[in-house]
């Protein structure tokens, strides 16, 4: 069964990180798709922070979301949404 993961960063580390990540969950976790991106506005003033949603099966969401939170660019990371947090 298939579920939704979102994850923030910073966008000014650059849309490598995107791949980066993605490439680095595919080794992990097998079959993982991005399904969305969008730019917010950060709490920090004058900067913006990416949202990104992955798609990937349920039996990896914790090593998906263990390696996100372990990630050097990743401000955080949640199963299928943030909520009011972000």
């Amino acid at each position: 069964m298939a579920m939704t993961i979102v994850y923030a960063y910073a966008a000014e580390k650059g849309r490598g990180v995107e791949a980066e990540i993605l490439g680095g969950l595919r080794d992990r976790c097998g079959h993982v798709v991005q399904t969305g991106r969008e730019e917010r506005d950060a709490e920090r003033r004058g900067s913006v922070d990416v949202i990104v949603t992955l798609e990937l099966d349920e039996s990896q969401r914790d090593t998906a979301l263990n390696a996100l939170r372990a990630h050097p660019a990743v401000i955080d990371a949640a199963a299928e949404s943030f909520g009011e947090r972000v």
